[in-house]
């Protein structure tokens, strides 16, 4: 290579290295320039929860300011994108505004692995979680859950209760029943259910005995109290007033709604007596105990009959415009059995006593039995429209429906 090459080569390496080096100091001095106003939050703490997306990554400072360090790249946090645990919740405690007009957050996981901050967009989200962006999605950790039929009468199987369920929220925290008056006999009342992010049952509870005494329980964690007919009170369920007994079951006080300030009670309808009651049956509402205690005011050892009677079946009674000419029911027994079945109307009884039945619903029905032959359409009549709709009663036990009809076909009369 001549020398004139060479020197030549050597220039143009050293003017690529200058503008290298200078490239690089103008973005550091870039950097050097940006400054940050720091701002609380103002949102509500329990609600203050976020996920990330993995667009951007968390630093030591906002990641435009000088000297930010790395502490999790976006490939470190895509893992987290796709986690339901509760443990890889983030949660936002400081916002900060960059003098380019850019947000960030302060963020640090349930499980306080990960902590810095990270970019979050263009708006003011220290007083609305819906506006923060950039690297960041809000999120909801608890989800309702359906509340159990028996609320009543549990007790805790490893005392473990908790503020707010396990790493839902950053302040969750055990409570340390020995700093109570909790015993380990004391039942308690679920007034709340709950599903994390992960699908994990969690039931709201307070102690039945003391009330101040509440949390938040794994519904794992939870057991039905074993009442024993000398502490409880003992319920013979009989379909004859008393002569027989059908079953038996010992309710604890507190199934029955008693508490440190309420005495039991006998309450129709109650739950925990309800959601005993054999299918095809009700309690009676005219004489739905018998007992010789105070109903208001119940001993402990005691018991009393629960008075079972069948669910009536409601009457069906149809009729036409065309003066009972147009159809004939073949066989009325049917009719009102298929009816009874057709809208599942055994289940009514006098604490779930009325169903309503639309216009649409009667149509197929009698399009149904139209089919099955148990209504026959005279010649020439045809179904039109059933009118009206109508609302099915337990207390009535009747229900009249008016059937349309017209005549089709040439047939002459």
């Amino acid at each position: 290579m001549s020398k004139t090459l060479k020197k030549s080569l050597y220039l143009s390496l050293a003017a690529l290295s200058f503008i290298t080096v200078s490239g690089n100091k103008a973005k550091a001095d870039s950097n050097n320039n940006v400054t940050a106003t720091y701002s609380v939050m103002y949102t509500d703490r329990a609600d203050s929860n976020v996920l990330v997306n993995a667009n951007n990554a968390i630093y030591t400072k906002p990641g435009t300011m000088p000297g930010a360090k790395l502490v999790a790249s976006r490939d470190e946090l895509s893992d987290l994108t796709t986690s339901s645990s509760d443990k890889n919740t983030f949660f936002v405690y400081q916002m900060a505004k960059t003098s380019r007009g850019s947000y960030y957050a302060k963020v640090v996981t349930m499980d306080k692995r990960y902590r810095g901050w990270i970019y979050a967009g263009k708006q003011d989200f220290s007083m609305n979680l819906n506006n923060i962006g950039g690297g960041l999605n809000p999120v909801t950790t608890l989800g309702n859950a359906t509340m159990p039929d028996v609320r009543t009468g549990y007790i805790l199987k490893n005392q473990r209760l908790w503020t707010a369920p396990y790493q839902t929220s950053i302040d969750a925290k055990r409570i340390n029943l020995a700093y109570t008056n909790y015993t380990s006999n004391d039942t308690f009342t679920i007034d709340r259910a709950a599903r994390n992010r992960a699908g994990w049952l969690y039931y709201h509870v307070y102690d039945a005995n003391n009330p101040s005494i509440q949390g938040w329980v794994y519904y794992g964690a939870l057991g039905i109290s074993d009442t024993s007919a000398s502490t409880g009170y003992t319920l013979n369920f009989s379909t004859d007033y008393g002569n027989t007994t059908s079953f038996s079951k010992t309710l604890s006080f507190e199934q029955l709604g008693a508490s440190s300030n309420t005495p039991a009670s006998l309450n129709m309808y109650n739950p925990s007596i309800t959601n005993l009651i054999p299918a095809g049956y009700h309690i009676d509402a005219n004489k739905p105990f018998t007992t010789n205690d105070d109903q208001r005011n119940l001993t402990k050892g005691g018991k009393a009959t629960v008075n079972l009677v069948p669910n009536s079946l409601i009457n069906l009674n149809i009729y036409d415009n065309n003066n009972n000419s147009s159809f004939t029911v073949n066989n009325n027994a049917q009719l009102n059995t298929d009816f009874n079945n057709y809208f599942n109307l055994n289940t009514l009884n006098s604490s779930n006593s009325y169903r309503y039945i639309t216009a649409d619903n009667l149509y197929n029905f009698i399009n149904v039995e139209t089919n099955k032959g148990v209504i026959t359409f005279n010649n020439g009549y045809a179904l039109n429209r059933v009118n009206g709709d109508a609302n099915v009663s337990y207390t009535d036990n009747n229900v009249y429906v008016n059937i349309t009809t017209n005549k089709s076909g040439t047939t002459n009369y």
